[in-house]
């Protein structure tokens, strides 16, 4: 059995379908997906699908886009629906890939592997038993009752700091958590988030600090995704494995046992 990390597909139905050929992908095999299965490519319906379809020989995490997708689901007024979002929504099992979404956590780990994966990244001054705990919150208030609620109060920059998402409500904290496992690529020289710079790090200015520069401290490896322009950097203990499909790059699939890349294949 082999256990492959998927990079973000991004709708790449096609792309997908021909890494999982390139790797030979058995029914014996587990796929990991770091996240951002939708939006930008052509059928974010059929990857959707595809995933769910495999049920527990998949394990998934949320990126922001399949999160975003989940809060344009709840037609705010002020949220514009997106045409691949709106290609889900009116499927026959529209309402049951949302669900399925809503039940995706933030972060898988895998103590037999000694790896966790996440969508953009794990915040450096977390424990395991904060960033299990924050998974948790998050995961509770995605399944429960009040989801529209959450969602709708979740969906924001602030606070970045984590003294300030501590320090405030129990909405603050999620809201901080979220955006660190979906979005963040940079922290100030504060260690707060900087959710607006893409550049890779060759580019950043000095104030910033790529977030696995500043997380030396966890006890495993770590597979993620949400860099495009970071691309396919593999280091000793992490992975981005985001080579770029959302932007007509091509799709990784990377072998978490041997801890290198199995395959890789063009979008186009």
């Amino acid at each position: 059995m082999a256990v492959y990390a998927i990079g973000d597909v991004h709708g790449q139905y096609d792309a997908l379908c021909r890494l999982l050929d390139a790797v030979k992908y058995g029914n014996d095999d587990q796929l990991w997906f770091v996240g951002d299965l939708v939006n930008r490519g052509p059928d974010s319906l059929g990857v959707l699908r595809l995933v769910r379809d495999l049920g527990a020989r998949a394990k998934v995490v949320l990126g922001n886009h399949d999160f975003s997708m989940l809060v344009q689901a709840q037609a705010f007024k002020d949220i514009k629906i997106k045409k691949s979002t709106q290609a889900i929504l009116t499927a026959s099992d529209g309402e049951e890939l949302i669900e399925y979404l809503r039940n995706t956590p933030m972060m898988q780990l895998d103590e037999q592997l000694g790896v966790v994966m996440v969508h953009a990244g794990w915040y450096p001054r977390w424990t395991v038993a904060d960033a299990v705990a924050a998974n948790e919150q998050i995961c509770s208030e995605l399944r429960g009752s009040d989801c529209r609620r959450f969602l709708r109060k979740v969906y924001d920059d602030e606070p970045r700091c984590y003294e300030e998402a501590l320090k405030g409500k129990k909405i603050d904290r999620a809201r901080f958590a979220v955006n660190a496992f979906c979005r963040m690529r940079y922290l100030d020289r504060k260690q707060c988030l900087e959710l607006t710079a893409k550049m890779p790090p060759e580019d950043a200015p000095a104030v910033l600090t790529p977030w696995y520069d500043v997380a030396s401290n966890l006890p495993y490896k770590l597979v993620f995704g949400h860099w495009a322009s970071l691309g396919l950097r593999v280091g000793k203990q992490f992975a981005c494995i985001d080579a770029g499909a959302a932007w007509g790059g091509s799709l990784v699939a990377f072998d978490l046992e041997r801890w290198a890349v199995a395959a890789q294949v063009s979008v186009s």
